[in-house]
C-alpha cells in the first residue's frame, strides 16, 4: 500500500474526474447508471472508467460493493481506496451530491466569469464551452 500525503488527497479532491467502476446488468442498475453518468457530464465533471491520474470519487455498482468484481475492478477499488478517494454506490445520490459539491462549484464560479468577461468583450469564448454556443450560436 502506497503512503498517502496530503498533496495527493488535495489533489484528488480538486480533480473534476470520476471513476465508474462496474458493469450493471439489471434494468434499474443500467438506468441509474446512465443517469449519474450524465448528471456527472452536464454538472463538468469527467466520468472515466479506467483509474488514470486524479480522480475526485469512485462511482460503483451493488455488484463491486458485495465482492463480485473481476480482478481490474478489484485493484482499481483497492488502489482508490488506498488513495482515501471516497467510494460511493450508484444509488448514494446524497453521498455523490455531497463529494462533488466544491468541484462543481468551482466550476460554476469559472464558468459565470467566462461568461461576464466574453459579454464585456475581455475575451472570447473558448470552443465548447457554454458561452462559445451563446455567442456563436453553436
Amino acid at each position: 500500500m502506497s503512503h498517502v500525503t496530503n498533496i495527493e488527497v488535495a489533489r484528488a479532491r480538486r480533480s473534476h474526474r470520476v471513476l465508474f467502476i462496474g458493469n450493471p446488468t439489471r434494468y434499474n442498475d443500467v438506468s441509474r447508471w446512465a443517469m449519474v453518468r450524465q448528471w456527472a457530464l452536464i454538472h463538468g465533471l469527467e466520468p472515466i472508467s479506467e483509474f488514470e491520474g486524479d480522480v475526485l470519487c469512485v462511482i460503483v455498482t451493488e455488484d463491486i460493493l458485495d465482492g463480485i468484481a473481476s480482478e481490474s475492478e478489484k485493484i482499481a477499488l483497492e488502489r482508490a481506496k488506498s488513495l482515501g478517494v471516497p467510494c460511493i454506490s450508484v444509488y448514494d445520490t446524497a453521498q455523490i451530491w455531497q463529494v462533488t459539491a466544491r468541484v462543481r462549484a468551482r466550476l460554476s464560479q469559472s464558468r459565470m466569469a467566462e461568461s461576464r468577461m466574453t459579454r464585456s468583450g475581455m475575451t472570447q469564448p473558448t470552443a465548447g464551452s457554454p458561452a462559445a454556443i451563446h455567442h456563436y450560436g453553436g
